[in-house]
């Protein structure tokens, strides 16, 4: 009796002697003494993937793929080192790192097929790396990852992609637009947890120990001395003098650090150093080592911290001429004026 067997590629109905497949091309090794038959007798129905599923497939590892990759770009800013080079390198290693994996599972399906030579198996890889390729290459992995049952382990990981995704997003999303808003990147100062002004009564003891967990020490540049550097002062020209006075100050970030202080709201206060001359605190932001090196241009009002002249940072004051509202969170977000400005003539 000559029954009808399966293709084990398409699960289609074909001849038991046919050399291939007459509706996808697969080669089942008859006429072949050197290989084994591998039509099947009947149908692995745990193996068909439905269309639908394969869509499913799809949908679920893309929104993995896209939630994965935004939450890793967006981790820099989100653990305060938010500046332009870091958040690049992030976005680079995240879709780098996604892309080749899915690309491997793209491999492992154009390889179940006999007729595919090298060259399309390696192509179908470095498709994924390709904007407009990638979408055949996600459509592989996708009937890969319901070929290996794990589309319940799939479904998980999208959601919980989309869930850190959304996360920290939320918790971002202020430093974000500050970004976008033309900071140029220099997004590394965090807020805490709780909303407070600058007391005017809170002055911390300006003999205080630095406390500064792995700050840096250097000798001020030989641009430090001098009064103007370009069309703006030099750190080192700032004195109790210019106490009340609008000051436009350019200089390189030397050393940055936080310091204890029981008068001041919430018990700190955190500063970066221009030049090793010139500091510039915040009550209410935490200054990184993504600062360091950085050549900034700022103005603001000369206080003192002492007998310091100071700028201070703050949200309880908005920035130096700057239009300023208070968001969801109640806090207070300045336009118009970028506090931090980038400057060129610090070397």
């Amino acid at each position: 009796m000559n029954m009808m067997k399966y293709c084990p590629e398409c699960y289609k109905e074909i001849p038991p002697e046919s050399p291939s497949c007459p509706f996808c091309g697969y080669k089942t090794g008859n006429g072949d003494e050197d290989e084994t038959p591998q039509i099947l007798e009947t149908p692995k129905t745990d193996s068909y993937i439905p269309p639908e599923q394969t869509v499913l497939s799809l949908l679920l590892l893309l929104i993995f793929f896209w939630g994965i990759n935004i939450a890793l770009t967006v981790l820099p800013i989100f653990l305060n080192f938010g500046t332009t080079k870091n958040i690049l390198i992030a976005a680079l290693v995240s879709q780098v790192s996604s892309r080749a994996l899915v690309g491997i599972w793209a491999f492992a399906e154009v390889s179940l097929k006999k007729d595919q030579s090298t060259n399309k198996k390696i192509g179908v890889f470095l498709l994924t790396f390709i904007p407009i390729g990638a979408l055949f290459s996600f459509l592989q992995a996708s009937r890969t990852m319901v070929r290996k049952e794990t589309l319940s382990a799939l479904t998980i990981s999208s959601i919980s992609a989309a869930i850190i995704m959304s996360i920290m997003l939320y918790a971002t999303a202020d430093d974000i637009t500050a970004i976008l808003s033309g900071t140029d990147g220099i997004a590394v100062i965090s807020t805490t947890s709780e909303p407070s002004a600058v007391l005017p009564d809170a002055t911390p003891d300006p003999n205080q120990p630095e406390q500064a967990a792995e700050a840096t020490t250097s000798t001020p540049s030989p641009t430090a001395t001098r009064v103007y550097q370009g069309d703006c002062r030099s750190p080192a020209s700032i004195t109790a003098d210019d106490a009340g006075e609008f000051r436009e100050v350019c200089g390189e970030v030397t050393n940055y650090g936080d310091m204890e202080c029981e008068s001041c709201p919430l018990g700190f206060y955190s500063y970066i150093r221009l030049d090793g001359a010139f500091q510039i605190i915040s009550y209410d932001w935490h200054f990184s080592f993504a600062w360091l090196d950085e050549c900034l241009r700022v103005s603001d009002k000369v206080e003192m911290l002492g007998e310091n002249p100071v700028f201070v940072f703050g949200k309880g004051k908005g920035y130096s001429g700057a239009e300023c509202y208070t968001d969801n969170r109640g806090e207070l977000v300045c336009d118009g004026v970028v506090y931090f400005q980038k400057y060129s003539g610090c070397k």
